[in-house]
């Protein structure tokens, strides 16, 4: 562990030339780390150690590749996981910019990074960000299926900024079935009562809002608040309900009993009495 810290920060360090530290595997099974310094569909091109001169070019298709997490992504994420999500935001864009050079490569980090990047606008709201981003956005080396899966929503969002609620009304409709995760389900829920909303179904919006805060237990924080919020203000809207503001003025004229009500533990009856 302790080799392989100092050679992460070693390849953070390296002036001028960048590298992505990795580990190939060959068809053998041996592994061993390395030093990408390019790489394209077809090949990678590597050294054994960033100060060797030698270039060893090998085909894609021979070995497996596996990159090591640099440091400033582990930073970015660290600070995405805490909630600083402008910051991340800048630092994932760094992060994309700096391993370009590793794009064809599944797994590689400057796909992974300009993913987080689009979550940070998506938490921080910024749609009409979200959608420019993703329009230059390269999916195809992403991994894990959660993340392809978050991909597919985002056309949500565009509509979300369009106000086109009869089409983002559809798209809900159309994933109303389909198995996700919670946080992506939230966010289904949340896009479909604004899309009700502005469609004039406000109780039907209500139950979409109200599916968002449930359906990942209130984990997604952001979301969840902007769904208790929609919320309230479809109360404020409907003509046959009191408004918040209303309903809690209506509250401070019920009088309250002067002492609170007692409680007794009830007795019950047996063969010998009553007992406690």
């Amino acid at each position: 562990m302790k080799t392989l810290i100092l050679f992460l920060a070693f390849a953070s360090s390296l002036p001028g030339q960048v590298f992505a530290p990795a580990i190939i595997i060959d068809n053998e099974g041996e592994g061993n780390s390395i030093w990408v310094e390019a790489a394209n569909e077809k090949t990678i091109r590597y050294r054994d150690e960033p100060k060797n001169l030698n270039r060893v070019d090998v085909a894609v298709r021979k070995v497996a590749i596996t990159f090591l997490t640099p440091p400033e992504y582990a930073e970015a994420l660290a600070d995405f996981e805490n909630r600083n999500y402008e910051k991340a935001q800048s630092a994932f864009a760094a992060v994309r910019e700096k391993f370009k050079f590793t794009k064809d490569i599944p797994g590689n980090f400057h796909t992974l990074a300009g993913f987080y990047e689009l979550e940070c606008a998506r938490k921080q709201s910024n749609y009409k960000e979200l959608d420019t981003l993703f329009g230059k956005f390269v999916p195809n080396a992403l991994l894990l299926e959660t993340h392809k899966t978050q991909l597919e929503v985002y056309p949500f969002y565009k509509a979300v900024v369009g106000e086109d609620w009869s089409r983002l009304d559809i798209l809900c409709n159309e994933w109303a079935d389909r198995k996700v995760p919670g946080r992506i389900r939230a966010q289904i829920e949340y896009c479909h009562g604004l899309a009700l909303e502005g469609l004039g179904q406000l109780e039907n919006s209500l139950i979409a809002f109200n599916k968002a805060m449930v359906a990942d237990y209130s984990a997604s924080e952001v979301l969840t608040r902007k769904a208790v919020l929609a919320c309230l203000k479809v109360y404020e809207k409907h003509p046959m309900w009191p408004s918040p503001a209303s309903y809690m003025a209506l509250q401070t004229k019920i009088p309250i009993p002067a002492e609170p009500f007692s409680w007794q533990k009830p007795q019950r009856s047996s063969a010998y009495g009553i007992q406690p």
